[in-house]
């Protein structure tokens, strides 16, 4: 017998029967199945292996949520079943494992999947099927192209967005500058690097970018890199890497003795995970954006959707960390996913998922910073449109005005 917490698979599945992850959970559930009048079916991938594992914690929070979800009744009398395969950080695994999803487990919706390439190999399969791809865990403006892609939504901010943000600040305060890139060598890299440029152009900027160097995901490090971008002396390091490479760029820079203005994505902005591996103290002064309160920081400790999270993980996750970032954003998207649900009411049709996703108004969810909400139209897919700059100080991340 499992013990309560261990992850149970089936064929291969990580099936969350009611977000329920424990072998007798799962049974509870089934016994208690008689209480529910149906079910709504889920599916996601996530990298529970390969080079970008700890991203899977999007996918594991997403399971609690949904456990505390059916604790309270479901949605509207429906218990929800997630369905979250492991695809290795993959897209030809991605293929092949939301494939599984759609034709065999006949699933409702695609729901936060992990991965800009890995959501982009299943995108045009899952609009030909009409099977709504949501708030995928990914930031390229592909994913809110209602015209080409209209069943898939972001669930991040789009790097467009948070691309231009960066380049009016340097532009601002490094007139001229010149800035050395690092950028993962996939869709997530080159579409970032792009808007960037054409944000620079649009502003008329005199900055001037070079050498911009990229890295496989599936590379070691990024040390030899990183030697070569010190040499050239730049004033700014453009640091476009997910989370294992950040960590090494920041600490290989400040071993190199270069100190150039550095920013980081979103997406790599974790204190516990990126900047606490790098070393505190090697982390000072990086910049970054966020639409989101920070986990583990003071200022959020008396706001009311903050305090809410941290009754569900006291709750449904207590060996999870509470400065992780990654549960607080995958609480949050959860939250959304659960109110576009309740607003189909009786209606769970792929047709009546999409159309509520694609008219929310002001949405305000719990780990989103006050002031910045979440609106959708059938034109325009994008669901965080403001962000807030933020400069780290060695223990937190403060707000820039």
């Amino acid at each position: 017998m499992m013990e309560e917490g261990a992850v149970f698979k089936r064929r291969g599945v990580l099936r969350i029967a009611g977000a329920l992850l424990a072998a007798p959970a799962i049974r509870a559930v089934a016994q208690q199945a008689g209480s529910f009048r149906g079910q709504i079916k889920l599916g996601q991938t996530m990298p529970y292996s390969g080079p970008a594992s700890a991203l899977s914690a999007v996918g594991k929070v997403h399971a609690r949520y949904f456990r505390m979800v059916n604790d309270r009744g479901g949605i509207n009398g429906r218990e929800v079943v997630l369905l979250s395969l492991d695809d290795g950080y993959n897209p030809a695994k991605a293929v092949e494992q939301t494939r599984r999803l759609v034709e065999q487990e006949r699933v409702l919706a695609m729901f936060g999947s992990m991965g800009t390439a890995q959501n982009a190999a299943v995108q045009k399969y899952l609009n030909t099927r009409k099977v709504p791809q949501l708030f995928v865990y990914a930031g390229s403006e592909r994913f809110a192209d209602p015209r080409q892609y209209p069943w898939t939504l972001p669930g991040l901010t789009t790097f467009p967005t948070e691309a231009a943000i960066y380049a009016d600040y340097l532009n601002r305060v490094k007139p001229g500058a010149k800035i050395a890139v690092l950028y993962q060598n996939d869709d997530f890299g080159k579409e970032y690097i792009a808007a960037f440029r054409q944000r620079l152009k649009e502003i008329n900027s005199t900055m001037t970018i070079g050498p911009a160097l990229t890295y496989e995901v599936t590379a070691p490090t990024v040390d030899s890199q990183m030697i070569s971008l010190a040499a050239s002396r730049a004033d700014v390091l453009l640091n476009i890497t997910s989370p294992k490479f950040t960590t090494q760029a920041i600490r290989k820079a400040y071993d190199l003795g270069w100190k150039p203005l550095q920013v980081v994505p979103i997406t790599s902005n974790f204190v516990a995970t990126v900047l606490r591996a790098a070393g505190l103290e090697k982390c000072v002064g990086l910049i970054s954006a966020t639409p989101t309160k920070s986990a583990g920081d003071a200022e959020w400790k008396d706001d009311a959707g903050y305090r809410d999270w941290l009754a569900f993980m006291k709750r449904y996750y207590p060996e999870g960390d509470i400065t992780e970032q990654l549960n607080l954003s995958g609480y949050n998207i959860a939250v959304l996913m659960e109110q576009v649900l309740r607003g189909c009411g009786d209606d769970l049709t792929p047709a009546r998922v999409l159309r509520q996703a694609t008219t929310l108004r002001d949405v305000a969810l719990p780990a989103l910073i006050p002031g910045i909400t979440v609106s959708t139209s059938p034109d325009d897919y994008r669901i965080i449109r403001q962000l807030r700059l933020q400069r780290f100080d060695g223990t937190r991340w403060v707000r820039m005005t």
